[in-house]
């Protein structure tokens, strides 16, 4: 179940959001995939709402903290 929503998470979320609206863009600058295409791509054309690459290492921080936490905490609650 929980690979299941991560999976969903993860690779059917990026598509569905945009850089058109703010929140839409912060949303979709929140995920690892798009933090990956700012790192990787060259932009051609200027975004309505730009991010740094600083910003998009912090979404790998993050994630990477995210991902530690629920590491530790998941086996600790399923075992009481």
């Amino acid at each position: 179940m929980v690979r299941t929503i991560t999976c969903g998470i993860l690779v059917v979320l990026p598509p569905v959001f945009s850089d058109e609206r703010r929140w839409s863009a912060l949303v979709n600058h929140a995920q690892p995939f798009m933090a990956w295409n700012r790192l990787t791509d060259i932009p051609y054309e200027a975004a309505a709402l730009p991010w740094s690459a600083a910003g998009a290492w912090c979404v790998y921080a993050v994630w990477a903290v995210a991902a530690a936490v629920v590491t530790v905490e998941v086996p600790h609650r399923r075992d009481h």
